[in-house]
């Protein structure tokens, strides 16, 4: 069952001036492309995606990460974004779904991976969504994700920023690497891999993730 707030966060992205601007905001300078590009590659080192893998992408949005993904099943509920996304990738099945009910039977996927989603979502619910993303993964699959480290002063700055510059974005949730370890080998992943994005102020944590059988969380 989702939070309100999470509902809310749905749809927030559903809106036609999000997606309607989604890309033009997340690239609107070559700071930002810079940045993104440096991102990108992270995340598809991290994927490592190989041929027969099945992949599911959580939170596809406008195809960012999709496109460079080849075959794969993306999910998003926005219909809007879900369009955009395909046509960046035609051989990407995006289908629209919610990634609190991911529609997929328990052990489907070799790797499930969200860019840039989790951000926005609360201890409470980022637990729901790693629970879910955890049914839906092989036995030693992998979960790939990011989240924002933990800095007062980046949360302060990126404040007042939206509201001058009125640039769209739904709330953001930090949190820190020792936070986020002790999440995952709760919920059954050892991490495997640990990345930084560096901005301005802050970093972004990017994360791959195992999950594991009791007996491989023991010898931990």
């Amino acid at each position: 069952m989702k939070s309100k707030e999470t509902e809310e966060f749905t749809k927030y992205y559903q809106q036609k001036k999000v997606t309607g601007t989604y890309d033009s905001q997340r690239e609107g300078n070559d700071y930002r492309k810079e940045k993104r590009k440096i991102e990108l590659k992270i995340f598809l080192e991290l994927i490592d995606k190989k041929p027969n893998e099945n992949v599911l992408e959580l939170g596809c949005s406008s195809g960012f990460l999709t496109q460079h993904l080849g075959k794969i099943i993306a999910i998003d509920t926005s219909e809007d974004m879900l369009k955009i996304a395909h046509g960046k990738n035609p051989l990407a099945k995006c289908i629209p779904a919610d990634m609190f009910e991911i529609p997929f039977k328990d052990e489907s996927f070799d790797k499930v991976v969200t860019m840039r989603v989790w951000n926005h979502l609360n201890k409470v619910d980022l637990i729901r969504a790693i629970r879910e993303a955890k049914r839906v993964l092989k036995k030693r699959g992998y979960l790939i994700f990011d989240a924002e480290e933990k800095n007062l002063l980046r949360k302060i700055v990126a404040f007042f920023y939206q509201k001058i510059t009125k640039i769209t974005g739904f709330r953001i949730y930090q949190y820190s690497l020792k936070e986020l370890k002790r999440i995952l080998y709760q919920e059954g992943f050892r991490i495997e891999r640990v990345k930084y994005l560096k901005h301005r102020i802050g970093r972004q944590i990017i994360l791959k993730a195992e999950l594991i059988d009791k007996k491989h969380r023991e010898k931990m």
